[in-house]
């Protein structure tokens, strides 16, 4: 199993972000090559990043879309 950097937990951060609030999520084999290249640290930074996400997403929908 891999071991991931502060840098490469960063972006793996962002991209599950950007995933989790465009729904377009990875499949499962996906999330395992994550866990195999960056371990479980990366994995679980992809992860949060996925989790906030969706919260942005949401809330971005109760207050109507577009934030200004």
């Amino acid at each position: 199993m891999g071991k991931s950097t502060g840098e490469e937990n960063s972006n793996l951060y962002t991209r599950g972000v950007n995933e989790g609030r465009s729904g377009d999520l990875l499949e499962a084999s996906e999330l395992l090559e994550i866990l195999e290249v960056f371990g479980e640290d990366g994995m679980r930074s992809y992860l949060m990043g996925v989790v906030e996400g969706e919260a942005d997403a949401t809330e971005d929908e109760e207050d109507g879309g577009d934030k200004e």
